[in-house]
């Protein structure tokens, strides 16, 4: 009953606060946050209550962190690539509007207003009084204005100035300085346009620069009497001429075709698929069979303390990886470089290890090759613990040579266990941004003006065009790579584990 009690008291506490949010974001006009609230909160009712519910209760909490950790991201990211998210274009087209209503300019014919600001008691600055040759009103710190008559004005020193309205006092010039933030935030609607503080003496009539017309959806320029229409998320003349800032508009697949159309992200583009394929590739195939060497080497029973190899053997692994990628950047430092001093003494030679994109190619490579390998020894040398010794001797009796024991049956046996990790390693290789960025930040650069360099990888290609743009940031190209660099993952990984549920069949069979 205690238990019982404590679920409805903490879970009522926990549905106000829902209420509270779902309410809030309402009236943020925030709908889909307060669906996913309300839904939310729903959902947990009725888990804790329903007696249907009791095997989800074990499933709900993986589901979540599924969904808000994998799903969310992917459906996200692919909802930007089909936009025009980027520089220009990331505010809604409402907010665009507002942007270009706002701005002003002064007309031809000044409208000038003396202003004299009051405070109440407390110091705060409460009302402004304007006047002009036409006009004389009293403005309020919310911008509304009232006509001066209904309005106590008092000149207690006969100097023809206002010493206080309504009771306020008339503040010191010498005071303006405290206030003239709050002045200058000050807009008073008046006529077609606004009043605001212009110098530290007077307000002046601003007309604004740009009218929108929503029965027609075109904004107008009230100095040339140009017209601009929405086209691909800008306003734009029928000459061609744009204005900034854009809106972010769905463009469906215009971003991926751009990547192998458009000549500036074409070449780069492929150039580092192509790279990409063959960095993950190569580090995968050369750490595997470095491992798997090593592995049978240390599998052998009378090899003597196999126990401190192991241990020596996996350092890199143990190590910050971090760490290493920096030590291993200054071994391959062209001037001072360890492997360059022992180049020169030995053979007068010094190789340009990350200033030629080749070497820098082979330096990434030989680095995570170091970095990965103890994983794939370890890896495998528990595969080949998992191997029965019988099938071994079976086969020693038959005649079979050690090559063809290796090849028929302790190569097929392991990869029954190796081949998921082998996808994963390449998966992991594939989207390894630290290990190049450390190194390499992807350069050598390649072409002057692209972003993408020799070492980039299509992640760190995605991040250079993300936040690296030297023509502003180009977030829905950068999401459109994020997605392909998805699809191809997804694909190796589909066919590997149908190459996998092959050689579980080969298994059976032996």
């Amino acid at each position: 009953m205690v238990a019982y009690l404590f679920k409805i008291v903490g879970l009522g506490l926990l549905d106000a606060l829902a209420l509270a949010a779902c309410i809030l974001f309402g009236l943020d006009a925030n709908f889909i946050f307060a669906g996913s609230v309300a839904t939310g909160i729903l959902l947990l009712n009725w888990l804790a209550f329903s007696r249907r519910s009791y095997p989800f209760r074990y499933l709900v909490p993986g589901l979540f962190f599924l969904a808000a950790m994998v799903v969310y991201p992917i459906i996200y990211t692919t909802y930007i690539a089909l936009t025009n998210y980027s520089t220009g274009h990331i505010l809604t087209k409402q907010q665009s509007i507002e942007q270009f209503t706002q701005r002003e300019y002064a007309p031809p014919q000044l409208r000038h207003f003396a202003f004299t600001a009051f405070l109440n008691q407390h110091g705060m600055l409460t009302a402004v009084l304007l006047r002009s040759k036409e006009k004389e009103f009293v403005v309020f710190r919310d911008g509304h204005w009232e006509p001066v008559e209904g309005h106590e004005l008092v000149d207690e020193d006969g100097d023809s100035t206002v010493d206080r309205l309504d009771g306020w006092t008339r503040m010191e010039r010498r005071d303006l300085g405290a206030y003239i933030g709050e002045l200058q935030t000050l807009r008073v609607p008046f006529e077609d346009g606004w009043l605001r503080m212009a110098t530290l003496t007077e307000f002046r009539l601003f007309l604004p620069c740009y009218v929108y017309d929503p029965t027609q959806d075109i904004l107008v320029d009230q100095q040339t009497g140009n017209v601009y229409r929405p086209v691909k998320g800008q306003f734009t003349t029928g000459d061609g001429e744009v204005l900034d800032p854009g809106w972010m508009e769905y463009v469906g697949f215009r971003n991926f075709i751009r990547l192998v159309t458009t000549p500036r992200y074409r070449g780069p583009f492929l150039r580092v698929f192509l790279w990409t394929v063959e960095w993950a590739l190569f580090t995968v195939l050369v750490s595997f069979v470095l491992g798997l060497a090593l592995a049978i080497l240390l599998n052998d029973p009378k090899m003597r303390v196999r126990k401190v190899y192991r241990s020596l053997v996996i350092i890199p692994w143990v190590l910050p990886s971090f760490i290493s990628i920096l030590v291993w950047k200054g071994f391959f430092n062209t001037e001072f470089g360890l492997f360059n001093q022992l180049l020169r003494s030995w053979f007068g030679i010094a190789v340009p290890w990350l200033v030629e994109s080749f070497w820098a190619r082979f330096s990434l490579i030989l680095m995570n090759v170091w970095l990965t390998y103890p994983y794939m020894m370890v890896v495998s040398l528990g595969a080949l613990q998992s191997i029965p010794d019988e099938l071994h001797e079976a086969a020693r009796v038959d005649g079979a040579t050690p090559w063809q024991r290796f090849q028929r049956i302790t190569l097929p046996l392991l990869m029954i266990s190796i081949a998921p990790l082998l996808v994963g390693s390449f998966a992991t290789t594939f989207n390894n941004f630290n290990v190049v960025w450390l190194l390499t930040e992807g350069g050598p650069v390649v072409r002057i003006g692209e972003p993408a360099g020799a070492t980039d990888i299509l992640i760190s290609y995605a991040y250079k065009l993300a936040f690296l743009g030297t023509r502003g940031n180009e977030m829905a190209l950068s999401s459109a790579v994020a997605v392909v660099i998805f699809l191809v993952i997804l694909t190796i990984s589909a066919v590997s584990f149908r190459y996998t549920r092959v050689l579980e069949k080969v298994s059976r069979g032996l």
